[in-house]
């Protein structure tokens, strides 16, 4: 059982928050009032009366309207590849495992230092030395490098309203993190003045532990301090030469079906299951790729393309021991360099030319283990492709011939847009009680609230933390950002308000049914499907009313939904669905059905606790007008 997505890897008080809450001018004020928004009965936990005021800009303190409408948008790349001068020598009957067992007489080695297919030439190390990738469970060590990892960052400004949005190849990015690098902003690169800064995870699974949950074994933090230390630093350079690099751009907005329309990409009729998959009931999958392009005014160039899609970036398995940043890296290097298939007769199959700048990825809802898990894995002729990394890499080609259909077919293209944040930070109470047994043993360390941690936790003595939810506007686009990985259905609504749970289920895409009910799987209690005995999730006590509905705000051209923004929770698993064994909860799965979700959630009440202030963040008084 693995303890994941819970809390963080730095310990930083109160006050920690460094943010300028004054920002700049703005033509499209939504509202002259001047001040700021302080809900009167913040949701959520009820320490969230304790969180302060909502940050907002344009419209709030300071934030007086500009005549300047000119967007600038700059962007850059910086490159935070583990260096991999460790490896593991397995034993002799261990050979072709991909999992330490010290005991079992595994070694962590110097790279280089002996034959490590031979492990009684090798002299055994600290197994931190090793780097241990952040996937599938503890003790999975990296040989190499497949391909780089990086931070991305782009800064955008209209007025005197500045946003700094970055992305780094993590399997998740706590909020301490986010608050010491702003921190380190603040007291390095003053010059930036930046008004917000966000930073997302790719969640990608094939990279180093930067959250001290996958680590040698099941008792030993995977982080290296320094590792983290890095990321931190990059992240404020990256936003550093991006903020140099502002130029005047205009702005491109565009969107795709994943769905297996685009011919080439789906050769033998899968649709959307050739793309993604969605492994717990019921079935519901955002699978529409969204981009906003950042073009030069002066030469049309391409300054960054900012990328939302959502699945699992686990192609490459568990199998796999080189790092990688999983299918993002060919979908990002598709939409930069652009990519050509040919045929094993050497027939060129698909064709685009890449556009430049930097690709910056950022994922979705990923809750369900939407991704890799039940999809048809076909090349560009319909072969099937092997395990490992080369189903990685299939996939992103894949996602960028979307990508570049979202960027030409339908795109719209604006002189300007308004740019504007409102951002909140919350408290999320921790009843997951393998979360308390880290705590002790200082697995990870993050700053907890309101309890004692010189008594035992428990009921009356739980402790929680603070992280942030946020929704910045670019013009017609709402990005709704969350802090770890939502389950879908507390998401999607369609613009006549069908949730995603009504029959005909406009977000379950063909084939897929719902799993456990034989009314719409005719495969249900045969082989694959045994667990259609348990029955479907009650999905009519799902409170309607409870969603965040991309659809609501009919002005919202462009939905896009960033999990893993600014924290990673782990899974925010609505109340409906929500079960945990009556035994061993938390620690134990629930059975029957697939719940291990909840294993991996803060708490029963995350949803009230994350979801429902988003809410009324969403619903306050908004900073632009479109």
């Amino acid at each position: 059982m693995r303890w994941a997505y819970a809390l963080g890897v730095l310990s930083l008080g109160c006050g920690a928050l460094v943010l300028t809450q004054a920002c700049g001018d703005d033509a499209e004020v939504a509202s002259s009032s001047g001040g700021g928004h302080c809900e009167k009965a913040p949701a959520g936990s009820a320490h969230n009366a304790e969180a302060g005021c909502d940050l907002r800009c344009p419209g709030g303190p300071g934030c007086a309207p500009s005549d300047d409408a000119t967007f600038y948008a700059g962007a850059a790349v910086e490159d935070i590849t583990p260096v991999v001068d460790h490896v593991v020598a397995f034993a002799p009957q261990n050979q072709g495992h991909n999992y330490f067992d010290p005991l079992g007489g595994d070694k962590c080695v110097k790279k280089g230092s002996c034959d490590v297919s031979d492990v009684t030439t090798c002299t055994a190390v600290d197994p931190m030395k090793c780097t241990w990738i952040a996937g599938f469970g503890t003790g999975r060590p990296a040989t190499g490098n497949a391909d780089a990892t990086s931070v991305r960052c782009t800064v955008m400004k209209r007025g005197n309203t500045k946003v700094g949005l970055c992305s780094v190849d993590a399997v998740g990015w706590f909020y301490s993190e986010v608050e010491a690098t702003r921190a380190l902003i603040a007291e390095k690169y003053p010059e930036l003045d930046l008004d917000f800064v966000a930073v997302a995870s790719t969640h990608v699974h094939e990279t180093q532990d930067t959250m001290g949950i996958w680590g040698p074994n099941d008792s030993k933090s995977g982080v290296k301090t320094e590792y983290n230390a890095s990321i931190r630093e990059k992240t404020a350079l990256a936003l550093s030469k991006a903020n140099a690099a502002l130029e005047p751009v205009q702005i491109q907005f565009g969107a795709s079906k994943v769905d297996g329309h685009i011919p080439e990409t789906d050769p033998k009729g899968h649709g959307a299951a050739a793309f993604v998959s969605d492994s717990r009931d019921p079935v519901v999958i955002d699978d529409e790729l969204r981009v906003i392009r950042f073009v030069a005014a002066d030469d049309q160039s391409t300054v960054a393309t900012l990328i939302n899609f959502t699945s699992h970036p686990e192609f490459g398995g568990d199998d796999n021991l080189l790092t990688s940043a999983d299918y993002v890296h060919t979908l990002r290097q598709g939409v930069e360099k652009g990519l050509e298939v040919k045929s094993a007769a050497g027939k060129t199959l698909v064709k685009r030319p890449g556009v430049g700048g930097v690709a910056i990825f950022f994922n979705g809802p990923l809750g369900g283990q939407v991704g890799p898990g039940n999809v048809s894995h076909t090349d560009f002729e319909g072969n099937p492709v092997p395990k490992g990394l080369d189903r990685a890499y299939n996939n992103g080609r894949l996602l960028a011939v979307y990508a570049h259909e979202a960027l030409s077919k339908g795109a719209e293209t604006l002189e300007s847009a308004a740019l504007g944040f409102r951002a909140r930070e919350i408290y999320v109470e921790v009843r997951n009680r393998a979360y308390h047994i880290a705590l002790a043993q200082q697995l990870f360390v993050r700053e907890a609230y309101f309890y004692d941690p010189t008594l035992e936790i428990g009921e009356g003595n739980l402790p929680s933390v603070r992280t942030q939810v946020a929704a910045i506007d670019i013009g017609p686009a709402e990005l709704v950002g969350f802090p770890g990985e939502l389950h879908a259905e507390l998401l999607l609504a369609t613009p006549e308000g069908k949730s995603a749970l009504d029959a005909p289920f406009p977000f379950t895409p063909k084939p897929y049914v719902v799993l456990n009910d034989p009314k719409t799987n005719p495969a249900c209690g045969k082989d694959g499907y045994s667990e259609c005995d348990d029955g479907p999730p009650a999905i009519d006590q799902m409170d309607r009313e409870k969603i965040i509905d991309l659809a609501r705000d009919p002005k919202v051209k462009y939905r896009w939904a960033v999990g893993l923004m600014l924290d990673q929770i782990g899974y925010l698993v609505p109340d409906y669905d929500f079960k945990l064994d009556p035994a061993n909860p938390y620690l134990d799965e629930f059975s029957p059905g697939e719940h291990y979700e909840e294993t991996n959630s803060v708490s029963t009440n995350v949803q009230a606790h994350v979801i429902d202030p988003l809410l009324q963040l969403l619903k306050s008084p908004p900073v632009v007008r479109r």
